[in-house]
């Protein structure tokens, strides 16, 4: 017998223990310690029906797709862990016994008008018997329901409030409801109005194994954000399974903006600065190499877990695995250094000085390009006849193994195509790679083109976790934006850390 109940409010207290007593990272700039996902700007509006069409409209393009295929942005029972939901959290009730009892996806885009949320619930008994289909403000919470939350100014509010008259909630959002028989809530968000032409609007479709929602939310009811801007986000989906129910959340406590994860209004975006003395790729990253570089740092709170390996930011101690890296180029080529901070480091797979070995089981650091920025939705790590061989990823473990057969086979060494070395430090491993312009159709000064970075994390039983920059690996277009810039320094980024 599992006992469950016991777990209904104990996990992810990462999302919010500490953040109490005001608005202590009240801005639009500034991550807050909890998770971070990146909304993509839609191509296209999608329709907001209910069904989530992956083949016809947008969704494709937003945040948790994978080209196509299904999603990564996933929350689902694992027995394995304490709580046994991966990638979230039970707010309230017994976690569910299995991904038919309860699971599901997450995909959130946004265009200059709104922001846009998609949910696919796994959920085999569909009770509506609270909310009367099409109403509004009834019990939503005690029927099949998801559940939006959005803190539009990222102000942190630090109570639990369910008014729907607090300026600092509904002036830039707050909860937004819809349930399996399209009955909706938005009492706490101080009802903005409702309908395919109001401030929002939301619908849900029953499916085989569960049921679609959609919500459209205007970005004036979220307080005008822009892109760039950091919001406090999450969702949640209640199960009503003969009258008992239960909640399970991506991240925080509901109602309490301070406990909610970070969404980014993405693409997240680096500018690297043009050096005049190229980085010595050794793998030891010496003072003076990267400089005017801003650093992409990258923590459990920062980045994004991969939805298929490990857990995400409740899971882990800040010293299990984070990583800085910085990107500088010349005329001849792109640098990239990575310091990885990791406690055990593992390197049992692939053999030192080895190409192409399974170097994602081991510590290693993986680079993504897509230099023509086609933002294709393709995998490219399936089929290399299906992208051109200026795509792909580069990899360096801690071992210094490499891999490259993901960019079509390039050649490696320090007189070739690209070059790459590791070596280990007191709190991990570091990383440099040079690689050549040639293999990115020679960018020029100014040349902004897709891109990534992963790391991957071996404990000694093969990868526990996959940690990434933005968006997921082969796939481009979840990638972030490197731009080439023609002058000395960079930019500053949108990047936070612990440390």
């Amino acid at each position: 017998m599992r006992y469950q109940a016991v777990f209904g409010f104990m996990v992810c207290l990462m999302c919010w223990t500490g953040l109490t007593g005001g608005n202590g990272w009240a801005d639009r700039s500034t991550l807050d310690p909890t998770k971070t996902a990146v909304a993509l700007p839609l191509p296209s509006a999608p329709v907001i029906d209910g069904t989530i069409d992956l083949a016809n409209e947008s969704w494709n393009y937003a945040a948790g797709a994978i080209g196509g295929s299904g999603n990564a942005w996933r929350i689902q029972v694992n027995e394995n862990l304490e709580d046994f939901v991966q990638w979230g959290r039970v707010s309230s009730g017994d976690a569910p016994w299995d991904n038919e009892d309860l699971s599901y996806n997450v995909w959130v885009g946004y265009d200059a008008d709104y922001l846009y949320v998609a949910v696919r619930v796994m959920d085999i008994d569909i009770f509506t018997d609270d909310a009367a289909a099409g109403s509004a403000n009834g019990n939503t919470w005690l029927d099949d329901s998801v559940e939006v939350f959005v803190d539009g100014d990222n102000s942190n509010f630090a109570s639990h409030d369910t008014t729907g008259t607090n300026p600092e909630v509904v002036g830039t959002g707050g909860q937004f409801v819809i349930t399996a028989n399209n009955a909706y809530r938005e009492a706490e968000a101080g009802n903005p109005g409702y309908g395919e032409n109001q401030a929002w609007y939301a619908k849900t479709a029953l499916t085989d194994t569960g049921y679609d929602a959609e919500f459209r939310i205007s970005m004036a009811a979220l307080g005008h954000p822009q892109p760039g801007d950091i919001l406090g986000f999450s969702v949640a989906v209640n199960d009503d399974d003969f009258g008992v129910t239960r909640q399970v959340i991506w991240c925080g406590e509901p109602h309490v903006e301070a406990t909610y994860g970070n969404l980014i209004l993405g693409p997240r975006t680096y500018t690297a600065p043009k050096t005049g003395a190229a980085p010595v790729v050794d793998g030891i990253i010496s003072a003076g190499e990267y400089a005017n570089a801003p650093a992409i740092a990258i923590d459990r709170h920062s980045g994004f877990y991969e939805g298929e390996v490990g857990d995400d930011a409740d899971s882990w101690l800040d010293g299990d695995h984070r990583y800085e890296a910085w990107i500088v180029h010349d005329d001849h080529a792109i640098y990239v250094a990575v310091d990885v901070t990791d406690d055990i480091i593992s390197t049992d797979s692939a053999e030192a000085g080895s190409e192409d070995g399974t170097t994602w089981e081991d510590d290693s650091v993986e680079i993504f390009f897509d230099a023509n920025n086609d933002k294709s939705l393709i995998q490219t790590n399936n089929d290399l006849s299906v992208h051109p061989p200026f795509e792909g990823q580069y990899v360096v473990t801690a071992n210094g193994a490499v891999r490259d057969a993901e960019a079509s086979n390039p050649v490696f060494g320090e007189a070739g195509d690209w070059y790459g070395a590791a070596s280990t430090t007191a709190k991990g491993y570091q990383i440099e790679a040079r690689l050549n312009k040639s293999l990115f159709q020679n960018p020029a000064d100014g040349t902004s083109i897709g891109f990534n970075l992963g790391l991957n994390d071996d404990d000694g039983a093969g990868r526990k976790v996959q940690l990434l920059w933005q968006g997921r690996a082969h796939y481009e277009a979840s990638y972030g934006i490197l731009t080439l810039s023609s002058q000395g320094g960079g930019t500053p980024v949108l990047e936070w850390s612990l440390y």
